[in-house]
């Protein structure tokens, strides 16, 4: 009974709890929303949600990234996060520019079904939503982060208990959702806030990080998401939507791979600040440990791909059980990659991290034509999986250079 109620109160563990409750809750949320929605609303939903990663992942770069090595080394906390939550107020201003452009521009092409001011709801609670959670998680504030978490689980039932719904009010619900569960964020800013004196130290810091993370980050969201997008352009929305509805049943998997980005990673640069070897050694058990689960759900979902995709989304996407095949070929890879990927952050390399999505997107504009136009959705996943096998060889390849064996 006192090992159990030593592993409950854990970090560790309440950081995995957490983002099962997360990822499960958004991964039971798409499906859901797939099975609510025809094929061609799933298909425009998902693309609302890549334009909001997108925005995700600029924020992550100046704000979140740097925040995450940089907060073990910052004396005066209450003014750093104070500086933060005014920095990523002032990006929401990014969404609110682009959403409106989008729409005087494709109003009416595409984005009939829905209105601008869903998008632009969805897409801010989904942003601030996302830097709660990091912002907490990065401080150790897990309990603040479960409570987030369960209020959103909570309110996500709304999704279950209406019958009908379209996809401007799958938008705003989802919107006003995460707004509402960001409540214990704020209370937790109030009880910290101080005036942000020292706030231009903090901007060059996360200036001289962010610059190389920025770039990275929208090469990143384009070697992820280039293939995605033009294969809806190329095959169709209902592809698109397709594609994406495996992408988040493959959810499951970021469990691990979002709780050692969201947590582990910190924690590993604050070790390896003291000692490089403990570090090393952390880190392999943790990918020793990751990679028997990993394989094992990625066997179930190989073999059972056919009946995987009829549950997830309905009779009508039982045509698409190959993908679930293909998307679990392209996820050993992205474990495979997953070590050296945090290895090149804690070393802070953000201009090696940089050229290897380079790499990947030239790859990805020199074949996108042919894989798309001669293999279908089949070329699309191809050549996501070449875009993971271009950085893991360059990145493990600067190490090299480096003479640092990360397995040694």
């Amino acid at each position: 009974m006192y090992t159990l109620r030593t592993l409950l109160v854990k970090d560790s563990f309440l950081v995995l709890i957490d983002q099962v409750i997360t990822s499960g809750t958004n991964f039971c949320l798409t499906l859901v929303i797939a099975q609510k929605l025809d094929i061609k609303s799933f298909g425009l939903y998902s693309s609302v949600l890549l334009i909001a990663y997108l925005l995700l992942s600029v924020n992550n770069a100046l704000i979140i990234q740097p925040f995450q090595v940089t907060i073990a080394k910052t004396e005066n906390k209450e003014q750093y996060i104070t500086t933060l939550f005014f920095g990523i107020l002032f990006l929401l201003i990014l969404p609110l520019l682009i959403i409106t452009g989008m729409f005087h521009f494709l109003e009416d092409r595409i984005l009939y079904q829905i209105s601008p001011s869903t998008v632009i709801c969805f897409t801010i609670g989904f942003l601030i939503n996302d830097f709660f959670r990091k912002l907490l998680l990065g401080v150790s504030k897990i309990k603040r982060v479960l409570v987030m978490d369960m209020l959103f689980l909570i309110l996500a039932f709304l999704f279950l208990v209406l019958k009908k719904l379209d996809l401007s009010e799958v938008l705003l619900i989802f919107g006003i959702i995460n707004l509402i569960s960001t409540i214990p964020g704020f209370l937790f800013m109030i009880k910290n806030y101080q005036k942000p004196v020292s706030w231009r130290i903090f901007f060059e810091a996360h200036l001289k990080q962010g610059k190389w993370l920025l770039s990275v980050a929208v090469l990143q969201w384009c070697s992820s998401n280039f293939f995605i997008l033009i294969s809806g352009i190329y095959l169709g929305i209902e592809a698109l939507g397709a594609l994406r509805l495996v992408q988040s049943f493959f959810g499951i998997i970021n469990i691990g791979l979002q709780t050692i980005e969201n947590y582990f990673l910190p924690k590993i640069a604050m070790i390896y600040d003291k000692n490089s070897i403990t570090a090393k050694k952390y880190l392999l058990r943790l990918t020793i440990a990751g990679a028997f689960g990993f394989g094992i759900l990625t066997i179930l979902f190989f073999i059972f791909s056919d009946q995987i995709i009829v549950l997830a989304g309905g009779l009508k996407y039982e045509h698409y059980g190959y993908v679930i095949k293909m998307v679990a070929v392209l996820y050993f890879f992205i474990f495979l990659g997953y070590p050296i990927r945090i290895m090149i952050r804690v070393l802070m390399l953000n201009k090696v991290f940089f050229t290897g999505y380079l790499l990947s997107f030239f790859i990805s504009l020199a074949s996108f034509h042919f894989l798309l136009k001669y293999s279908g959705l089949y070329g699309a996943v191809t050549g996501l999986i070449i875009n993971q096998i271009i950085m893991i060889l360059y990145w493990q390849y600067q190490l090299n250079k480096k003479q640092f064996q990360l397995w040694k």
